[in-house]
């Protein structure tokens, strides 16, 4: 086994093998060589000890594909990595789990498994930021998060305030799990201003609406008509199984409801009657092919749009806001209303039963329910349910 000291000129220069091969080693840098071939072919390796067990490793990229300098720095990185028991195939599976693409399906397996934006999160993920996958984490610095952030907010920069916020938390997760020690999307300004929306629909705007429900059909139409009738929020209707239903209404879990705050949803005689002329097919109420979740949703809006004819531009969250606007215009006190959207509670509210049946919930969904008819039908609804009276 020949001992040398390695140039660029000494390895150009050595002659093919006559028979089997023959191992050259590097005098600088003692367990570093070059096998040679009968063909003349040529690749460097290590020759080292990993736990007691004598390891031969072939550096890659090829001989030709790799200088000399390169090859001894990578040599350098193995024997360290061999004196601390690390094999190659070990740091290689410490880099794979190191990736953004790793870590990214690290989060979302934790941190947000079961959220009710998980599906919007794993599109931005496996979308806008694809080019980040296989990238070390620990790689991706601020000007890069700026950079993607900024490219973004050219054509859609409320997008653009969604995926910072995404960002921010894979990176922040990662922190928590010590894959980083800093995050790179801190103190970001988002790009794009946001105001609150005020679209609610009126009267005669639901009037329209209802009637594209009845058009666009299964699953859609009672789901949408779902919607306005509860005021809950699109995730939690979209996964709404029949387990859930029962005679005191429906009892929204908490791991599908927003904060993790779960309670019970009274079902008014509309709800009701739109829950029985749905098919109990599978676990879920409103479900696509195979028993899972409803995801078309940009589909199905542009077909309602269209159904919808010249109405000015809404979104399913205006569904919600309608919900809401004309439960007070009915005179439900704003508490009621709060409980009913599920929104978050101070003091003594706070504390509440969330699953506790509400005789002023259940008044007001019914309410509600018999203001919906009228609209709808275009004709006044005897109701035999007392106004409630405002704090």
């Amino acid at each position: 086994m020949p001992t040398q000291r390695f140039t660029d000129k000494m390895l150009k220069g050595l002659k093919p093998a006559a028979s089997g091969q023959v191992d050259y080693w590097d005098e600088l840098l003692p367990g570093f060589g070059v096998r040679v071939g009968t063909t003349g072919r040529k690749s460097f390796f290590v020759g080292t000890r990993i736990n007691g067990k004598y390891r031969r490793i072939t550096l890659k990229p090829a001989y030709d594909q790799l200088g000399l300098a390169d090859a001894r720095s990578m040599a350098k990185a193995l024997m360290a990595d061999a004196q601390s028991g690390i094999a190659p195939e070990l740091r290689k599976k410490r880099e794979v789990k190191g990736t953004f693409g790793a870590v990214a399906a690290a989060f979302m397996a934790d941190y947000a498994h079961g959220h009710r934006t998980r599906d919007a999160m794993q599109r931005r993920i496996n979308g806008d930021l694809a080019e980040w996958r296989d990238r070390q984490i620990t790689d991706i610095k601020r000007a890069d998060v700026k950079e993607i952030i900024r490219v973004k907010a050219r054509k859609a920069p409320i997008s653009a305030n969604r995926l910072l916020s995404l960002i921010s938390k894979i990176f922040n997760w990662a922190l928590k799990e010590e894959y980083i020690e800093a995050s790179p999307a801190t103190l970001i300004d988002r790009p794009g201003k946001e105001t609150e929306r005020e679209r609610s629909l009126s009267a005669d705007e639901i009037r329209v609406a209802w009637s594209a429900f009845d058009r666009i059909g299964y699953p859609w139409a009672p789901l949408y008509k779902l919607l306005l009738i509860t005021g809950q929020r699109r995730g939690e209707v979209t996964g709404m199984k029949w387990t859930e239903i029962g005679d005191d209404g429906w009892k929204l879990p908490g791991e599908r409801a927003k904060r993790g705050k779960g309670h019970l949803v009274p079902l008014s005689s509309l709800a009701r009657e739109i829950l029985d002329g749905v098919p109990q097919i599978g676990e879920l109420v409103f479900r696509a092919y195979r028993d899972t979740p409803l995801r078309n949703w940009s589909q199905a809006d542009l077909r309602l749009r269209k159904l919808c004819g010249p109405m000015e531009e809404w979104h399913v969250h205006d569904l919600r806001r309608t919900f809401a606007k004309h439960l007070r215009s009915l005179g439900v006190d704003r508490l009621v209303v709060s409980k009913l959207l599920n929104h978050a509670e101070g003091g003594v509210t706070r504390v509440y039963d969330r699953y506790l049946a509400d005789p002023e919930k259940a008044a007001a969904m019914e309410r509600w329910a018999n203001r919906l008819r009228e609209i709808i039908s275009g004709e006044e609804v005897a109701s035999n349910v007392v106004a409630l009276k405002a704090i």
